[in-house]
């Protein structure tokens, strides 16, 4: 996977760095479909904005999140990307032709279905 991290007023800080990267590494893990990454950062009077760019198999993904803070900044626009992820990951998923997860349904009380089905094959091979 390729990152670019930049900063569009100062430096980019190592912490700063290791955190997006992690970010985008969990994602990777879990999701499987990251090919590259951008990170843009910019500081404007009192708020920090981060903005991503995510490029996967056929689609780019782009969020921005704003706040005072900048881990915050990061944290809010990591939910959002993982958001997106998630919600092409389960269109992956449960595509038309896959068998969904079967849901447990309990048995009525009193009713033995397995003699139901003998009684049935019973009456078929008679006919």
């Amino acid at each position: 996977m390729n990152i670019k991290i930049t900063h569009r007023n100062a430096k980019v800080s190592d912490s700063v760095k290791e955190k997006v990267e992690a970010w985008l590494n969990t994602s990777q893990e879990r999701y499987e479909v990251i090919t590259s990454a951008h990170v843009i950062i910019e500081k404007k009077e009192r708020e920090e904005i981060a903005e991503a760019t995510v490029h996967i198999a056929g689609k780019d993904l782009f969020a921005k999140a704003t706040a005072e803070n900048l881990y915050s900044a990061l944290d809010t626009l990591a939910d959002k990307i993982d958001r997106q992820l998630d919600k092409i990951h389960q269109k992956n998923v449960n595509k038309k032709g896959v068998q969904k997860p079967v849901v447990n349904t309990p048995e009525p009380e009193g009713v033995d279905v397995d003699e139901e089905y003998e009684e049935y094959d019973e009456k078929m091979t008679l006919a």
